[in-house]
């Protein structure tokens, strides 16, 4: 994941995309792949921006939006920017909302039925929703709640939740995340959406698992069984989990069982300002194992350290990780 510093560009580039692949303009589809190949952070970002992007055709009229839309309007009226075509005003809209690092916010409309919710770096939080069910939300993670009085609906656009599910077998409640969703009346489970694929873990009760535009059910999952799921893909059914390692995180731990480095580095920096670079492509493939705190980083790259032949640099903001001489 990019420092601090360098998350509002990658914000804004993920905008850009998000702009112009949902205008329907897809001539340039290789770089964009290639962009998305290049730091797994670009992806998680383009997932952000679209969903909001998405979101934002619902909640376009809400003061936060309209005041947010003026300034980027704003902006794009200066001389400088008068040829500005309109997506790139829409992109910075985008940017502005879709940015992991302002913090839990919401945008409430039609009657305040909607929410719209997300959590910064390193931020966790319990909800309590009108119905009594509890959520509580990983770092990075932006989610919208829609109840009416026949639906409790929940999109889970990026991230990773935990839902305990009050009983209300007239209102089954349904956590979309991508193309899945999954179903429950009185549970509690997780749900993980990365880029392109979607992780359920069910901790009590019975949920099942669908695809969301056929409604096709993929899975019945029972406590302690979990699926992930990738876009496009069947996918292999339910296995058994270690239901204390799956949900480690809403304790603030962080479990690798043969992770590969770079997978474990992004996992890590979504919990701390202290970003961690492998700055050499050779470590990317080293396997880690192991159970760290939550945002210490430093603890993460000394445990690395003792285990691998890797050098470190310091930076105010990064610890970069080399390969040793």
């Amino acid at each position: 994941m990019p420092n601090p510093l360098q998350q509002s560009l990658v914000d804004k580039t993920a905008a850009g995309w998000a702009a112009r692949r949902l205008s329907g303009d897809a001539s340039d589809h290789a770089d964009f792949e290639r962009w998305l190949a290049q730091d797994p952070a670009n992806g998680e970002a383009y997932d952000r921006a679209e969903a909001i992007w998405r979101l934002m055709g619902e909640a376009a009229e809400t003061d936060e939006l309209l005041e947010v839309r003026g300034e980027a309007l704003a902006r794009a009226r200066r001389p400088r920017a008068a040829r500005l075509d309109r997506r790139l005003v829409a992109a910075s809209l985008v940017a502005a909302v879709a940015a992991p690092a302002g913090g839990l916010w919401w945008l409430r409309h039609h009657g305040g039925s909607d929410q719209l919710i997300q959590t910064a770096l390193g931020e966790q939080r319990t909800l309590t929703l009108s119905d009594g069910s509890r959520v509580t939300l990983d770092a990075l993670t932006v989610m919208r709640v829609r109840y009416t009085s026949s639906l409790r609906s929940i999109d889970l656009v990026a991230g990773r939740g935990y839902f305990e599910v009050a009983h209300d077998t007239s209102r089954p409640l349904r956590v979309r995340a991508g193309p899945r969703t999954v179903t429950a009346v009185g549970t509690a489970f997780s749900v993980r959406r990365e880029p392109r694929q979607t992780t359920i873990v069910l901790a009590e009760g019975k949920v099942a698992v669908s695809n969301h535009e056929s409604a096709t059910t993929l899975a019945m999952l029972g406590p302690g069984q979990s699926i992930m799921l990738v876009d496009g893909l069947r996918g292999d059914g339910p296995k058994t989990v270690d239901l204390d390692r799956a949900l480690a995180w809403r304790k603030g731990q962080v479990v690798f069982e043969n992770v590969a480095l770079a997978d474990a580095v992004t996992e890590m920096n979504h919990y701390s300002t202290l970003q961690v670079i492998v700055a050499d492509r050779r470590l990317q493939g080293l396997r880690v194992s192991g159970t760290f705190n939550a945002g210490d980083s430093r603890a993460f790259v000394e445990a690395v350290q003792t285990y691998f032949p890797i050098r470190v640099q310091n930076t105010a903001t990064t610890v970069e990780l080399h390969a040793a001489p």
